[in-house]
């Protein structure tokens, strides 16, 4: 099994020595271009999410990725889970209960994986804040908007120093425009699927007044990956996104920032049930709300000392019903209601090349009312946090030491510490280390849920939940015949999960190279992760619950190479390999405890380590290539994507749990995408381009993959830099 699921990776990574061999050999016919422009560009890159200031790229020691607002268009992509999935090491993956949708889409979404890691343990923020409403630990990245993203920064690895529980394996940061000069934008979108996009945003300044307003409508007439199957895979949709920015500078010291956001989505549900032994149609809607309010006063009454006075607000509804076609007769319903309120404060102090110190404090007042819980529920956070960063050996050497503490109302404090460091010998070389401990501590998911999903007809139940619903079906007669629910009657509680997790890299910045490659390693305790009962339903379908998977460890490897082949075409590439399993699973088999049963013939055997996969959902190895021509004389530039993910774990069927049978994977597969654009003039610009060109589906496991898709674009632009009347000097 280990032999054939390298073979789709072996492919991607000789078609990537190839091409490194092909330009290392021509290397010597190319003339040097004078002064290292990457190098410089990275030194006057800012980023804030590592540290929660604004800081030089080149002076960060812990590890930052960025995607900027540039290369975000030249992909043509209106949906940012398409652009994350194009970065190294950022894997974009469903729920890991696909094994019981049978080809429909998962109903939790897709949510990013980094490190191995599943969604629920990487915090996604807007503009510093969090975002909340997620399902099965999945934040729905369709409800973000790329028309207004002025960067994504990703920092890998247990951030709750910082950022708290939900930061074990990393932040993505998603940060939007601000009004700094007069800018008008709109775009129009036409693809596959009679997918069509409108965007329209405004920016400007008003003497010290700063406006910026964001819309954005999208719908789709979904797709049908099953033909066999009634219904589509994804039914129709439209979403609405729009955002307003209010900027206003009281003086040198004082200046204050509203941001309002507002998320309004509507789709369609049609699918086949079985209502009284026989098939029926069902139709209705599901629709979200997600809007947030966030108002920041930052005071700086010297060049040395800042504070910031922030309130976050965000408040998210999720409605979905069904009825009976012919009767109308109400079949399914389920809402949830989630809303938190966020006040912080926080302080800096430091001055450029001397270091730096932040720290602050600030709480969390967080509401779910949800069908699927019993009643309406509450948690208070209560945290703060300090961080200092140090510069020495002629600012060559930065050491950054910091922890955060939490105190959630129904569970002890806890103290999330980090060290990060990064030498810079000169302009072109970096050596980073960072060393932290993250923690995340059970949800209301893990305990109370209780759901039963009628379009596929399996169970995910809360432990909290778990004995008192299974006595319940068996009453009932829901269970498979023989089922034994003793062991699960009383299941052991929750315990909070830890982490401690370590990163070491190097890069190097040269005329033409960018080389990047870095080591990681998590250990984590007490992991939350969703299993499957060894028993059914009665109507064949799992039932899952939740429990400590105990110690796993993941750990790996990445690397990023970038080569300016002219001042028009960049190359570049990327690898992860992964290794993500579970300690006591790696010891009973050394003990020879483990079995699996043949679903087929029934036969028992050990099982042996060279079986032994892997996590559920992980695969070892994923890589990019991408090939960029960009000229900005002409007005033409085209982007080629290769995207390559290796096989992965996706459902037990022997009994056993883990990942250990060539039945239980997906084979690994690759999708290419391309963009082609030409500006027609300075305000004008036509793109087209094709998504998955290979026609890659899978639609039993991955039907989140419509297929092959076609679009173009139409983008106007107008700006002009803003400078004050003399009327407004300070």
């Amino acid at each position: 099994m280990a032999a054939q699921s390298l073979r789709p990776m072996k492919k991607i990574l000789t078609i990537i020595i190839q091409l490194l061999f092909i330009i290392c050999s021509a290397l010597p016919a190319i003339s040097q271009q004078g002064k290292d422009s990457s190098a410089t560009k990275e030194l006057d890159e800012v980023v804030i999410t590592a540290t929660r200031s604004e800081r030089k790229l080149g002076n960060v020691a812990i590890p930052v990725r960025v995607i900027q607002q540039k290369t975000i268009q030249q992909t043509g992509s209106l949906r940012l889970q398409d652009i994350l999935q194009e970065e190294t090491g950022v894997v974009i993956v469903n729920s890991n209960l696909g094994s019981s949708l049978n080809g429909y889409p998962n109903p939790f979404g897709q949510g990013v994986q980094m490190l191995g890691l599943d969604p629920a343990y990487t915090l996604i923020l807007l503009d510093g804040e969090p975002l909340i409403g997620r399902n099965a630990g999945i934040l729905q990245l369709g409800r973000l908007a790329t028309g207004n993203i002025r960067q994504v920064e990703i920092v890998k690895g247990p951030s709750s120093s910082l950022y708290g529980s939900e930061a074990m394996a990393g932040v993505i940061n998603i940060i939007t425009a601000s009004p700094q000069k007069e800018k008008i934008e709109w775009q129009a979108h036409a693809g596959s699927h009679h997918t069509a996009a409108g965007t329209v945003s405004y920016a400007n300044r008003f003497n010290r007044t700063g406006v910026q307003f964001f819309v954005n409508r999208y719908s789709s007439s979904g797709y049908d990956l099953d033909p066999s199957v009634y219904g589509k895979t994804v039914d129709p949709s439209r979403d609405w996104n729009s955002q307003l920015k209010i900027t206003h500078d009281f003086s040198n010291q004082w200046q204050w920032l509203l941001s309002l956001r507002d998320y309004d989505s509507k789709q369609s549900n049609n699918y086949q049930i079985y209502w009284q032994n026989n098939p029926a149609i069902v139709r209705g809607y599901t629709t979200e709300k997600d809007q947030t309010a966030f108002s920041q006063l930052r005071w700086q009454w010297n060049t040395d000392h800042k504070i910031y006075f922030r309130t976050f607000y965000d408040h998210y509804r999720n409605h979905s019903y069904v009825n009976l076609d012919k009767t109308n007769t109400p079949f399914d319903e389920t809402s949830f209601d989630q809303s938190i309120l966020k006040p912080e404060i926080q302080f800096e102090s430091g001055k450029p090349g001397k270091g730096l110190y932040t720290a602050g404090a600030g709480t969390y007042f967080e509401m779910i009312n949800a069908s699927r819980y019993a009643g309406k529920r509450t948690l208070t956070t209560l945290y703060t946090f300090t961080q200092e960063e140090w510069k020495m050996l002629h600012q060559k050497l930065t050491i950054i030491a910091g922890g955060r503490i939490d105190k959630r109302s129904d569970f002890a404090a806890r103290i999330s510490p980090r060290l990060g460091l990064a030498y810079q010998p000169d302009n072109k070389w970096k050596f980073t280390a960072s060393s932290g401990w993250g923690f995340k501590a059970p949800d209301f998911r893990h305990l109370y849920l209780n759901f039963f999903n009628s379009q596929v007809g399996y169970s995910l139940l809360g432990s909290q939940e778990l004995g008192s619903e299974l006595l319940l079906m068996q009453q009932q007669g829901l269970l498979q015949n023989g089922a034994d629910i003793t062991p699960y009657l009383h299941p052991p509680a929750l315990r909070p999960e830890t982490s401690f997790g370590s990163h070491a890299g190097v890069k190097y910045n040269g005329n033409r190279w960018t080389i990047e490659a870095g080591l990681f390693r998590n250990d984590i305790r007490n992991l939350i992760d969703v299993f499957t009962l060894p028993f059914s339903r009665s109507n064949g379908q799992a039932i899952f619950s939740y429990h400590n998977v105990g110690r796993v460890y993941t750990q790996g490897v990445e690397t990023d190479i970038k080569y300016k082949v002219s001042k028009t075409i960049f190359l570049s590439g990327g690898y992860q390999f992964l290794d993500a399993k579970d300690k006591e699973i790696i010891q009973q088999i050394k003990q020879s405890s483990l079995y699996e049963r043949d679903p087929v013939s029934f036969q028992t055997r050990l099982v042996r380590r060279s079986d032994y996969f892997g996590l559920f959902n992980r695969s070892r190895h994923t890589a990019n290539i991408k090939l960029l021509y960009d000229d900005e004389k002409s007005g033409w530039n085209a982007y080629l994507r290769l995207l390559g993910r290796g096989p992965f774990g996706y459902a037990d069927v022997n009994g056993d749990n883990i990942a250990d049978d060539p039945r239980e994977m997906v084979k690994g597969f690759m999708m290419m995408n391309a963009a082609v654009a030409k500006s027609v003039n300075d305000h004008f610009q036509l793109q087209a381009g094709v998504e998955n060109i290979f026609n890659y589906t899978d639609a039993q496991h991955l039907p989140e993959i419509p297929g092959r898709l076609f679009f173009v674009n139409m983008n106007y632009t107008f700006e002009k830099s803003f400078q004050y009347h003399k009327t407004n000097k300070k």
